[in-house]
């Protein structure tokens, strides 16, 4: 059934005993109980859309009532009550960070690489400048066309805040500041959040493949360290991974490798799901009946 047949129903006064509608019959007093599409919606409609559409209700509504109209407020009310119409809540609409008062170019603008604040990055400023950012991989490609090669300069970029969200980016210019600028904004936007175990590694060994490469992931004690190799260890610090040891299987292009831990680290279950989803209760052992002691290590 189309929209515009429901609304159809629900505005109209139905005439006769039953109606055919593709194909279904619909008896006057299954009618009844359809939703009025008619009336506004704070959910589905945009107040700030349709203004035009109550300020005619309640034009229509104060010359019904003619001479028994006592006050605008009243109009208001009874538009409101018979409409349906109520206010979206305060936190319904999102919110962009904004950028403080008086501010200029200079402090929004980071000296070392000329990186920049704006609100496309979807991150409050304050949180601009505790970003650590990883230049992973900087080379010259070469374009080939009938007229001859064009070169440019490709970079790829990871970025995190060290509390479990990160993102990388790649960028493309004629120069390789430009590219890696590009990447750096690019990574910002991609930005997600990665769950750990005790906000030091992950939940479980994970075995993932991107491509030719395969990677091979295994959470570690605490005081283990990241043994992994050097790109996935820089990863690891955006994040704030700190015990994990990895291997790598096939292709160790850097530029597969970061995209596969990323892959990898998406495919994580957190012990809560499965809970909820096997509708059982979950206890940790170790933050329960130890007390979240962590145990210290002495070289001898």
């Amino acid at each position: 059934m189309s929209t515009i047949g429901i609304r159809a129903f629900s505005a109209c006064t139905v005439v006769g005993k039953t109606r055919n509608t593709l194909g279904t019959v619909v008896s006057a007093a299954m009618t009844k109980s359809f939703p009025d599409f008619s009336k506004f919606d704070p959910v589905y409609d945009d107040i700030s859309e349709n203004t035009s559409i109550i300020e005619l209700w309640k034009k229509q509504k104060a010359e019904e009532l003619g001479s028994n109209i006592s006050s605008a407020s009243h109009i208001d009310a009874l538009v409101n009550k018979e409409r349906n119409i109520t206010d979206a809540p305060a936190n319904f609409f999102r919110r962009y960070p904004k950028p403080p008062a008086k501010m200029n170019l200079e402090e929004v603008t980071n000296a070392d690489d000329g990186m920049f604040w704006s609100e496309d990055l979807l991150i409050p400023f304050e949180q601009f400048g505790k970003l650590s950012k990883k230049t992973l991989v900087v080379k010259r490609t070469t374009q080939m066309t009938s007229k001859g090669k064009i070169p440019s300069m490709y970079a790829m970029v990871v970025v995190g805040n060290g509390m479990g969200s990160a993102g990388y980016g790649e960028g493309k210019s004629f120069e390789a500041s430009k590219a890696v600028v590009l990447a750096t904004r690019q990574a910002i936007k991609s930005m997600q959040f990665f769950p750990r175990y005790d906000d030091r590694t992950i939940y479980h060994d994970i075995e993932h493949k991107f491509k030719a490469t395969k990677m091979l992931l295994w959470a570690r004690r605490p005081g283990f360290g990241c043994r992994v190799s050097p790109v996935v260890h820089e990863i690891c610090e955006c994040i704030g991974i700190q015990d994990l040891a990895g291997k790598i299987h096939g292709s160790r292009n850097p530029m597969n490798v970061i995209k596969a831990v990323f892959g990898a680290l998406q495919t994580q279950r957190v012990p809560d799901d499965l809970a909820k989803a096997r509708g059982m209760r979950l206890v940790d052992v170790y933050h329960t009946y130890y007390g979240n002691i962590k145990p210290t290590f002495v070289r001898k």
